[in-house]
């Protein structure tokens, strides 16, 4: 009955997703991280012979992948051999007189003032028989001097280091926990001048889905921008010297892409991605990566007009699609390029967030990169728009077109620095939680400044707005909206 019960057991988990990334073939004899590559080592008759130890050939198998950091990788066909399973293995981090330096990362050599580090050759080991001996591990294991990913930690109890003891069979436990067989071992300081050695753990490649009280703030946040914009919007549709004109349409525009933006990121961080289909996993949030790229390729665009404007430029119907289409193009093609991209070997979209991984750099490359290019072609046609009117005499007559522009101009810009604020702390949230390896307080100011984003619409592009109050003003009174409708044939 216990062998139909084992033969159940390996039968599930050779259907199941390893816990590294990658399907684990029935050809393959073990696991990747208990082979060696034998593609060097001699073969008899029968078996092969690695490190002076004999592997059966049923041992053997051709491996065309590899696997770092978690991730299958393909690669030249090789021979590999389940090297753990003729002799146990030991995983040592780094080599002979170093150690492997938690906080940079890598192997360096310990500081001239610290003690000798312990010998390498030698490790304490339970045996069989419950003892613990301090033995020399080349004769009893297989030794490997490998870091198994880039991202090593130490497993801590509050301060102090957890006390893991090694076994005979290779297997490393503390009070019955096993120890995961991606590891390594390192010489840590414990104390001011003895050195223990501790199997360090690899970072968890699965970023667990949490809706926790940073999680709702954002998405109330949010909620409320959305709200904002949504007020905005109405405003504008109901404005009628703004409803056909240029900058009234270009912001109508804006505050859709900005609410299906803003909508998409509330629905990612309110759903766990495991209930989510792969499909759905890279389509949303490519839509909200093409909204909120838009979004501010819109805001360069009424950059550009606005500049324009000074000098008397009137677009019709024809040149603002012209000119629009190919924006609207542009970003599509680059959330769809996102979408079915690669960043480390890994699809940016699809994995256990559903939105970009906060543990790599790939947030910054295609959303903040394009993000910050359409800024600086609006802080362009800024500062051309500024020399424009420092060159030009103050003109008294408040109605005159000019004027209407300089207000436009005011009032947007006003909104583009509030923008740029709420943006640049997303991307110091971004930084800090990236250096410290973890999520900080600093997601409640990103919070916040969701929701204040809505508000400076709100004040920016309605409050400050001088024909938006002249509108809202004649609703007040009951007058006419319609008298001073701009034609459909352009747009002023």
């Amino acid at each position: 009955m216990a062998q139909f019960y084992i033969f159940g057991v390996l039968l599930i988990l050779s259907g199941l997703h390893c816990s590294w990334g990658f399907h684990e073939e029935t050809h393959y004899p073990c696991a990747f991280i208990d082979t060696a590559n034998i593609t060097e080592s001699y073969g008899l008759d029968g078996p092969f012979v690695h490190n002076w130890t004999v592997i059966p050939r049923h041992f053997v198998a051709v491996y065309d992948f590899v696997i770092k950091n978690g991730i299958r990788i393909p690669a030249n066909r090789h021979l590999r051999a389940c090297v753990c399973k003729t002799k146990p293995c030991v995983r040592i981090c780094c080599l002979w007189g170093e150690i492997y330096d938690l906080g940079r990362r890598q192997c360096l050599v310990p500081a001239a003032r610290v003690s000798s580090l312990p010998s390498h050759s030698h490790m304490e080991v339970e045996l069989g028989n419950g003892s613990l001996r301090l033995v020399k591990l080349q004769p009893r294991f297989s030794i490997h001097v490998e870091t198994p990913c880039e991202h090593m930690k130490a497993v801590t109890k509050g301060s102090e280091y957890v006390h893991w003891t090694l076994h005979e069979n290779g297997t490393i436990s503390h009070r019955g926990h096993i120890f995961s067989k991606h590891y390594c071992f390192t010489p840590l300081l414990h104390g001011n001048s003895t050195w223990e050695w501790q199997p360090l753990a690899c970072a968890p490649k699965k970023l667990y889905f949490v809706l926790g009280v940073r999680e709702w703030t954002y998405a109330i946040c949010l909620l409320i921008a959305i709200l904002s914009m949504f007020i905005v919007l109405m405003v504008y549709l109901m404005c009628s010297e703004m409803r056909n004109s240029f900058y009234g349409v270009a912001i109508k525009a804006y505050t859709i892409c900005m609410i299906l933006g803003y909508a998409l990121l509330a629905y990612l961080t309110l759903h766990n991605p495991a209930n989510l289909s792969n499909a759905a996993c890279r389509i949303l949030p490519s839509l909200a990566l093409m909204n909120l790229v838009l979004s501010f390729y819109i805001l360069s665009f009424i950059a550009f007009k606005l500049y324009l404007s000074f000098y008397g430029v009137v677009f019709t119907k024809l040149m603002f699609w012209l000119i629009f289409t190919p924006i609207v193009l542009v970003a599509v093609g680059w959330s769809f390029f996102v979408g079915f991209s690669y960043y480390g070997s890994r699809l940016i979209f699809g994995g256990d967030t559903c939105w970009f991984d906060p543990r790599n750099w790939s947030i910054m490359i295609y959303l903040y990169a394009p993000v910050f290019v359409a800024c600086a072609i609006s802080g362009f046609f800024y500062v051309l728009s500024q020399i424009y009117i420092r060159d030009q005499p103050d003109i008294e007559t408040e109605k005159s077109f000019e004027s209407i522009e300089k207000n436009r101009f005011r009032s947007f810009w006003k909104y583009v620095g509030y923008t740029a604020v709420v943006w640049v702390v997303c991307i110091c949230s971004f930084a800090f939680n990236y250096y410290w390896e973890n999520r900080s307080h600093l997601n409640y100011a990103v919070s916040f400044c969701m929701a204040f984003h809505g508000f400076a619409a709100l004040y920016a592009l309605i409050g400050k707005n001088q024909q938006i109050q002249n509108f809202l003003r004649r609703i007040d009174n009951g007058e006419d909206t319609c008298e001073n409708s701009v034609p459909l044939s352009s747009f002023g």
